[in-house]
């Protein structure tokens, strides 16, 4: 899938990396520090080639989210990624719709290198800390967006 060439210069002039999905995910999984041996679960258009790019580097434990509808899968994945949303609505949405799949102290890590404006990005943050997540101060600086969703105050009790 190619991008439009002003949109691919945009991307180049503010920083954004353009290096592909093998890339990006590399950049990614070092954010949520995730190893094989996590349970990571995937979504967003990007879902499927992120999903074989993980088991050819050894990642056994992958699946694919759709939507946490199953209380078997609630709060089962260390890690979630969000890949390919080309817009910070569509990231938003994504992360709604999964995020009980995520256990406490899992990581989210969003793929933002789509959403160029830095307001948009500041705030899919925002609306990430809304959902209960916990976002770094400067995190729409980057072109990966790292959440965390805390772990409950009652098993802290």
């Amino acid at each position: 899938m190619s991008s439009h060439p002003l949109r691919q210069a945009a991307r180049f002039l503010l920083g954004v990396p353009t290096d592909g999905i093998p890339q990006a995910l590399g950049r990614m999984l070092a954010l949520a520090q995730a190893t094989p041996l996590c349970f990571v679960a995937v979504t967003g258009p990007d879902a499927g080639e992120a999903m074989s790019v993980l088991w050819r580097r050894g990642y056994d434990r992958v699946e694919a989210a759709r939507r946490a509808t199953c209380r078997a899968a609630d709060e089962q994945s260390d890690v979630l990624l969000i890949v390919g949303c080309p817009t910070a609505a569509d990231a938003r949405a994504a992360a709604a719709s999964t995020m009980a799949m995520l256990r406490p102290g899992g990581a989210m890590v969003i793929d933002a290198g789509a959403v160029l404006d830095q307001a948009a990005r500041r705030a899919l943050c925002e609306e990430l800390r809304a959902l209960g997540l916990e976002v770094e101060a400067q995190a729409h600086l980057s072109a990966e967006l790292l959440a965390t969703r805390p772990f409950s105050k009652r098993a802290a009790a």
